[in-house]
């Protein structure tokens, strides 16, 4: 009993004393804002461009799937929206029965993108349009010699993905796109319009800018 009376003495003598403590410490709204923001991402990313459908996509005499590479910088409007400029390039689309035959496709398009973040990983929703530029070298088929060509068309994609946080502040992950290519003729085919699935890993790099110099610049 007699031990059990200083120990009781020295909690409630602590008390006041945590009371103390917890009211010298900041609340949220004493909290400096950050200095910085996050005002956009560079991303890079590569996989495979599937074309699909119609003569294009025909699994006997169209053509085959091409590695696929893409570059794009966007802006952030807020923690939602976003919008930027993509380019991708498919070098090596191959024709399935004459076999010398190719065609490498080029794209630039800008693009609005809509996120979702949640908890350790952004989806998003991505819809853009631009321009389309083919590219098909000259080739050899049946003993004939046919000439280079080329072309360009308006096209648009639409497509989503998932990304999460990866190494210094960047983010990986998947992008799922449909791309459709309004009008593809040339002197040695005529496809009309063509359409691709671009499956790609994608790399997210933030950029970060300083909020008094941007006020400034402003």
């Amino acid at each position: 009993m007699r031990s059990l009376f200083p120990a009781l003495l020295c909690a409630l003598l602590a008390v006041p004393a945590a009371a103390q403590v917890q009211a010298g410490l900041p609340g949220l709204e004493d909290l400096p804002e950050p200095a910085r923001y996050l005002a956009g991402y560079v991303s890079a990313g590569g996989g495979l461009a599937f074309p699909f459908g119609g003569h294009w996509g025909d699994r006997g005499d169209g053509f085959k799937p091409s590695a696929v590479y893409s570059l794009s910088a966007s802006r952030r409007l807020d923690e939602i929206v976003s919008y930027g400029l993509e380019s991708s390039y498919s070098p090596r689309h191959g024709h399935r029965a004459m076999k010398d035959m190719r065609l490498g496709i080029f794209a630039f398009t800008p693009f609005i993108k809509i996120s979702s973040p949640e908890l350790d990983k952004t989806y998003y929703g991505v819809l853009g349009a631009g321009l389309y530029q083919w590219t098909q070298p000259a080739f050899t088929s049946g003993g004939v010699r046919f000439g280079s060509d080329s072309g360009s068309s308006a096209g648009i994609n639409i497509g989503g993905g998932v990304s999460y946080p990866f190494w210094r502040g960047t983010m990986i992950g998947l992008d799922l796109r449909w791309h459709h290519i309004l009008n593809m003729k040339g002197a040695n085919f005529d496809l009309n319009s063509a359409d691709n699935l671009n499956v790609m890993l994608v790399l997210h790099y933030g950029v970060w800018k300083n909020k008094r110099q941007a006020l400034t610049s402003q």
